[in-house]
């Protein structure tokens, strides 16, 4: 029987027009081609899958997930999604609400009545939408209240959020990004089912779909089989970073998977598998502010239009780990890419990739080759306002943009004096020089140009 199967797909595949096998090889050579200009022959590197049309047309691991053993990255490497993890804990509140556990307009204190009054005013909504207000946790850490351990859980995260005396805004006034509602999200997950996040995940989303790599882990150092290590460049090598004393935070990161397990929920998402479509519109429709305007962001997941396209998206950075998941559901079409080296921009690789696939439908700008000595020439630090700074760096040939209390972004040259945020095409830098020829400043072009004076040295 076995050989009557092998004879069959032999059959089926000589069946196929040659145009179409040499076209997705192609595809796949150009993909090889994008990830090792990004991945060196010795260094940490990344996984990447393309799906298209239900099938894994391209999936593969490049370079080392552990850098001192050699063990290479393969599609079945875990990694730490970071706040791409943020749509799964997001799921489970759609579950929740399904089953009539919760509601989206339940406020805080019903599940936390320890919350100021304010709180009675953020809803499960606000905090799906990142419009609820609350500060960042991982700054109020930096202040270590009393009572938190050097190295807190999930449920002291909340602890220290609920000593928080005021928002930062009224809930629904502005969309502002916030790790804090997500590990809310977490806990009243857990005050809903009964269950830990953990547990709940694993039984409601991770084993009905086959996911049997994928965990959520609050251990330090984290126990998970197969997991890359995370590095940062240190000199000529790569050092380890994976620690952090938030390790153990989950809802808004904390979820580790692989390529592969990535495609199995990728997948689940056109079905009514873990809830209905009804349901899941919701997730991928954005937020609405109290003025009545929008914002870019549905339930765990970022809603952008890209060429007439609407691409649902959602970027990760942790420790040293870089991931993205790219999803265009009109063309039943994802990319999913994981790094665990912090130099590593995997939203800008899914965007090429993407255009390898689809073409014109998501365009891409070339990057043009600078010289290193005009490189370094931009190197320095650049004032944009008071305690706002651009810190610009030279790596390996690649400048980055270190904007204060922000995510270090790679810049991709479209001249000699034009670059972009690679992976985000629509913010911009020139570089200015003086009448003497010395870089003088920058101007960022994101919506209206400012721009920042250069630092002196």
């Amino acid at each position: 029987m076995k050989r009557r199967l092998v004879a069959m797909s032999l059959a089926l595949a000589a069946s196929l027009p040659l145009t179409a096998q040499t076209s997705q090889a192609t595809k796949s050579a150009k993909v090889d081609s994008i990830m090792s200009a990004l991945v060196g022959a010795a260094t940490p590197g990344g996984a990447v899958i393309v799906i298209q049309d239900g099938k894994a047309v391209h999936q593969k691991g490049y370079g080392f997930a552990n850098v001192e053993t050699k063990a290479p990255i393969t599609t079945t490497t875990t990694f730490d999604l970071a706040s791409v993890s943020k749509q799964f804990t997001a799921m489970a509140i759609m579950i929740l609400a399904e089953r009539g556990k919760l509601g989206y307009d339940d406020p805080v204190t019903k599940f936390f009545p320890e919350f100021p009054a304010y709180a009675g005013k953020i809803t499960v909504r606000h905090l799906l939408n990142h419009t609820s207000g609350l500060p960042d946790y991982m700054g109020v850490f930096q202040r270590r209240p009393p009572g938190i351990s050097a190295e807190p859980t999930s449920r002291e995260a909340m602890t220290m959020l609920a000593q928080v005396a005021e928002p930062l805004f009224a809930p629904g006034e502005k969309y502002q990004y916030s790790n804090s509602g997500y590990v809310l999200l977490g806990q009243i997950a857990e005050k809903a089912s009964g269950l830990s996040l953990p547990a709940f995940l694993k039984a409601n989303v991770f084993d009905p779909l086959g996911m049997s790599a994928t965990v959520v882990t609050d251990q330090i150092p984290a126990n998970v089989a197969n997991r890359a290590i995370s590095y940062a460049p240190d000199g000529d090598g790569f050092k380890n970073v994976d620690y952090t004393p938030l390790n153990r935070v989950y809802g808004d990161g904390n979820v580790n998977t692989s390529v592969e397990d990535m495609y199995k929920w990728d997948q689940a998402l056109y079905t009514e598998r873990l809830v209905k479509q009804s349901t899941l519109a919701e997730a991928f429709t954005p937020g609405k502010l109290n003025s009545g305007s929008f914002t870019d962001y549905g339930f765990g997941w970022t809603i952008a239009n890209v060429n007439g396209l609407k691409v649902l998206m959602h970027g990760g950075s942790w420790a040293g780990f870089r991931t993205s998941i790219t999803r265009i559901p009109t063309e039943r079409f994802s990319v999913v890419v994981l790094s665990n080296v912090t130099n590593f921009n995997p939203a800008g690789a899914a965007k090429r990739i993407a255009n390898v696939y689809l073409g014109d439908k998501i365009p891409v700008k070339p990057i043009v080759a600078v010289d290193p000595g005009t490189l370094a020439a931009y190197v320095g630090k650049y004032e944009l306002r008071p305690g706002l700074i651009i810190d610009v760096t030279l790596d390996r040939q690649t400048l980055f943009a270190y904007p204060t209390g922000q995510s270090k972004v790679r810049l991709a040259a479209e001249s000699t004096t034009q670059f972009y945020v690679d992976g985000a095409e629509q913010i911009g830098f020139t570089f200015n020089k003086d009448s003497t020829g010395k870089v003088s400043s920058l101007t960022l072009r994101q919506g209206a140009d400012r721009v920042a004076r250069r630092l002196p040295e």
